[in-house]
Parts: C-alpha cells; sequence; structure tokens
C-alpha cells in the first residue's frame, strides 16, 4: 500500500476507515484539501501553491539517488536534494528525512568532505 492510500480512498470514496482514531480523522480529512486525485496520480498542493506529484515508496530512492548524484551539480547536502526533488515535481511525506539518509550513506561525499 502506498503512503498515501488513506487520503486516496478518502478522496475518491469519502469513506473514512474505522481503524483509525478520531484525531486521525480529522487529521485526514483536513489534509484531503491539500491533495486532489487525477487519474491515475494523487497531487499534493504545496504551501506555495506549487502541484507536486505523489511518488510511492518504490520509486522515491530512485529520485533520490538521481537527485543526489547528478552529473551538473550533485553531492549536495540533504537539504539542497530534497530541494532539487520539490523542484522536479515529486512529493513524499519523509523526503527531507530520506535525502539526509541518502546524503549519509554517499562513499563520494564522505571522500570528499
Amino acid at each position: 500500500m502506498p503512503w498515501f492510500a488513506d487520503v486516496t480512498n478518502f478522496l475518491l470514496t469519502d469513506i473514512v476507515l474505522c481503524e483509525l482514531s478520531s484525531n486521525q480523522r480529522k487529521k485526514l480529512k483536513w489534509d484531503r484539501l491539500d491533495y486532489y486525485w487525477d487519474e491515475p496520480y494523487l497531487f499534493k498542493i504545496c504551501n506555495d501553491g506549487v502541484i507536486q506529484i505523489c511518488v510511492p515508496q518504490e520509486e522515491q530512492m530512485s529520485i533520490l539517488d538521481a537527485c543526489h548524484s547528478s552529473p551538473y551539480g550533485g553531492h549536495h547536502g540533504g537539504a539542497r536534494t530534497a530541494s532539487k526533488v520539490l523542484s522536479c515535481g515529486f512529493y513524499w511525506h519523509t523526503l527531507y528525512k530520506d535525502a539526509g539518509e541518502i546524503v549519509k550513506r554517499c562513499d563520494e561525499c564522505h571522500r570528499d568532505g
């Protein structure tokens, strides 16, 4: 299941799953205002008005690798790498954490200092 499955299901059916707590239900109802579904993709409208596509978990690392190791200026820190991903139009809720992790594991970044 993608990380955005609850939001997508709620947008399409207006049904909230029973196993969610009341706080999770309230958050889901509030968060749906920031998302819209255009078959087959879910998009997020960010605070600055930029619309970005929500990326499933299995595609996230390849996008991060491409942005971090790009030949036209790569191997930056986590925040810069996440910024590059966002400027490409991709979004997921753990983007900054994942970008920091990929920088920590990058051998070339550690060799260059």
